[in-house]
């Protein structure tokens, strides 16, 4: 999926083009203001370009692209953010492990960042230092394992099998950006797919978005946190099983009591008001949110997008 790309596309798809695992190539644009489509029609002919109507964030462009795929029966998919780049061995090592652990349903290479010689520290931070203890202690010591299985790591780079997205379906577009790697990696959780990590095999995450305008206002400002803070309790509220009575309690805690309490220690309107903010919305979106979550109970390529424009 790419938005607003043109600074890293190039390297992104010429890596994929120097694969030594043969992939083809599908590339969502979701409505860019730039001339990302221009330099991917140029110098990628190769590539299947689709164009999305609007941009209705990353994980809707993410399930056009998995949904096309899908339909040509491919065995195995590979997301790959736009500031992000495989060496010429990552995929076909990924995709050698899934051959040889039918028990995995999704692979991830190491995540470094800025270059391939150094781990990237958000993804250490966010991920690996938390849900992955024992790779942490190995690569301290020197010693690390062919693999290991772990709850996840964020979708900048992910192996999957194809009967995955089957399974559990695609990114929930209650999520517009941030939040919908957590949300499917906790519906896999819950449909008993493995992850596991490939220490092996590496991505490198520049982490650079398309630039923004700084916030005008302050209003704006509190607008663009809240969208985040949005993000990160949707995470929380939406997983199955939970009752409604229970969601609105946990927003009320997260969204609301836990804020107040961080501002009486550290004054922060902005922080404060866009959490609230966030919490309101999401109280206002319960019926869908609990719609969404009982639908993932049972199997099936859910928001999977059917109907493919080029």
């Amino acid at each position: 999926m790419t938005y607003n790309g043109a600074p890293w596309i190039l390297r992104c798809l010429a890596s994929l083009r120097e694969s030594a695992e043969p992939v083809a190539v599908v590339v969502v644009d979701n409505c860019s203001t730039d001339n990302t489509r221009d330099l991917v029609r140029l110098h990628h002919p190769e590539v299947e370009l689709l164009r999305s109507e609007r941009n209705a964030g990353f994980g809707v462009g993410n399930n056009i692209a998995i949904a096309n795929l899908l339909q040509r029966d491919c065995e195995m998919v590979f997301l790959l953010n736009q500031d992000a780049y495989v060496l010429p061995e990552t995929i076909g090592r990924l995709r050698i492990l899934l051959d040889e652990h039918e028990e995995v349903g999704v692979v991830s290479p190491l995540h470094c960042s800025p270059d391939e010689d150094q781990v990237d520290m958000k993804s250490f931070r966010g991920y690996l230092g938390i849900k992955a203890p024992r790779f942490s202690a190995d690569a301290v010591m020197g010693r690390c394992l062919s693999h290991y299985r772990i709850h996840g790591i964020n979708a900048a780079a992910w192996l999957v099998r194809s009967e995955v997205f089957l399974r559990v379906g695609g990114f929930d577009p209650l999520f517009f950006m941030y939040g919908e790697d957590d949300d499917l990696l906790e519906r896999m959780k819950e449909h008993d797919v493995h992850f596991a990590l490939l220490p092996s095999a590496r991505v490198v995450h520049i982490r650079q978005s398309p630039a923004s305008q700084p916030p005008r206002s302050w209003v704006e400002k509190v607008r663009r946190r809240a969208r985040l803070q949005r993000s990160i309790l949707l995470v929380q509220v939406k997983r199955p099983g939970y009752s409604q009575l229970f969601r609105v309690r946990l927003l009320v805690s997260e969204g609301l009591l836990r804020p107040l309490a961080s501002w009486v220690v550290k004054p922060d309107g902005a922080e404060l008001i866009s959490t609230i903010y966030a919490a309101i919305q999401l109280l206002g979106q319960l019926r869908k949110i609990r719609r969404h979550a009982d639908r993932l109970n049972s199997q099936g390529p859910h928001f999977l997008i059917q109907d493919i424009r080029a």
